[in-house]
């Protein structure tokens, strides 16, 4: 055996390899676009479009949050706990308790400083129950 027949024996192994190599990257590139369109597919059957619409702004701004908030519907989708598509006002709800944002209500009457609906309620209670 002469050294040239090794270095093709090598060089058939590393083209092999490199080939190969090849191959499992473009399948699991292949496998990762199937996999974005079935979620997407999930997506577009778990919300409503204007929800949909509202979702891929968020992608754009806010990624992470987009994502997270498709990935609690889709596992309740799973769980098949959802009756109906969400619509954008539940996307809404859902981004404000990701984001740590209470729903807050603030009444001012007049000559008074605006306060929440919360302390108004408790106000009104604790003065009926003096008398």
């Amino acid at each position: 055996m002469s050294d040239t027949d090794e270095l093709a024996r090598i060089r058939q192994r590393k083209l092999q390899a490199l080939l190969e190599q090849q191959r499992r990257q473009e399948a699991a590139i292949q496998a990762e676009a199937e996999q974005a369109k079935e979620r997407e597919k999930l997506i577009q059957a778990i919300f409503t479009p204007d929800a949909v619409a509202y979702l891929n702004q968020m992608q754009e701004s806010r990624p992470q949050l987009a994502t997270q908030i498709e990935d609690i519907a889709i596992m309740l989708f799973s769980e098949q706990q959802l009756v109906e598509p969400i619509p954008k006002a539940g996307v809404l709800l859902v981004e404000r308790r990701l984001q740590g944002i209470e729903p807050r209500i603030t009444v001012k009457r007049r000559g008074k400083e605006a306060t929440s609906l919360y302390e108004v309620i408790r106000k009104d209670l604790t003065e009926k129950d003096k008398t």
